[in-house]
C-alpha cells in the first residue's frame, strides 16, 4: 500500500488572499477584464467567507475570459503570483507544507481555484500536485467554459478521493488541511482533518469533533 498523502486547500489555507481575486485584479488593470468585475469581488468574498456562496454562479464558467490565449493567461497567473500571491502566502503554512514533505508524506494542492492561477504557487513550494479546477482551451485559446465541474464541496471530495484510488491510498491514511465549511465532505473523508485558520462555522464542527485546529497569523 502507497504511503499517506497532505492535501492542502489554498485560499485563505496557504494564502492570507484570494488567488482568482490576485488574478482577476491584475487583469483588469492590464485590460484582458472588465474593470466593472471590481464590483463584483467583495460580494464573492463575502458570500464564501460566510458559507453561502453558491456553486452555480461558478459552473457557468469564465465568458470574460473567452478568446484569450493559454498563454496570455499564464503570463498574467504568473505575474499575479510573482507580483501579489507570493507575498501572501502564510509563513506557518510554507514551513508546514515542508515539513510534511521532510517527513517523507507527498503533498497535492487540492483547490477550487483555476489550475494555471495556481500553478506558479504549487510550483514556487516544490508540492507533489495540484488538483484544481480546469477551462477548456480550444487549439491554445479560451472557450470559457470549465471542463467537467468546478473542484467545490463534494466534486472535490469526489475528484480527490478518485485520485486516491488510482494510486492505491487509503483516505484514512490522509490529511486534508483547509479552511472552509464548503471542504467539509473532504474534511470527513481523510483520517487526519485539520482545520486552518477556520471560517466560524468549520470552527466550531472542528471543535465539537476534536479536530486539530491550527492559527496562522
Amino acid at each position: 500500500m502507497a504511503p499517506g498523502i497532505d492535501f492542502f486547500d489554498v485560499d485563505h489555507t496557504i494564502t492570507r488572499r484570494s488567488s482568482g481575486a490576485r488574478f482577476i485584479s491584475l487583469a483588469m488593470s492590464r485590460r484582458m477584464l472588465p474593470r466593472r468585475l471590481i464590483f463584483v469581488l467583495p460580494w464573492y468574498a463575502i458570500t464564501y467567507r460566510l458559507g453561502i456562496f453558491r456553486l452555480r454562479e461558478y459552473a457557468e464558467g469564465f465568458p470574460h475570459l473567452r478568446g484569450i490565449t493559454r498563454a496570455a493567461l499564464e503570463a498574467i497567473a504568473r505575474e499575479s503570483f510573482e507580483g501579489r500571491l507570493k507575498a501572501d502566502i502564510f509563513e506557518g503554512a510554507a514551513a508546514l507544507v515542508e515539513e510534511r514533505r521532510k517527513a517523507g508524506r507527498r503533498v497535492i494542492l487540492a483547490t477550487s481555484s483555476l489550475d494555471f492561477i495556481v500553478a506558479p504557487l504549487a510550483e514556487h513550494l516544490g508540492v507533489d500536485g495540484l488538483l484544481a479546477t480546469t477551462l477548456e482551451f480550444r487549439d491554445g485559446v479560451c472557450t470559457g467554459n470549465i471542463l467537467g465541474v468546478p473542484m467545490f464541496r463534494r466534486e472535490k471530495k469526489r475528484r480527490v478521493t478518485e485520485f486516491l484510488a488510482r494510486e492505491g491510498v487509503d483516505p484514512r491514511d490522509c490529511a486534508f488541511y483547509s479552511d472552509s465549511i464548503f471542504d467539509l465532505p473532504l474534511l470527513e473523508t481523510v483520517g487526519r482533518p485539520v482545520a486552518v485558520n477556520p471560517d466560524f462555522r468549520l470552527r466550531r464542527i472542528a471543535r465539537r469533533r476534536g479536530w486539530q485546529i491550527i492559527a496562522l497569523p
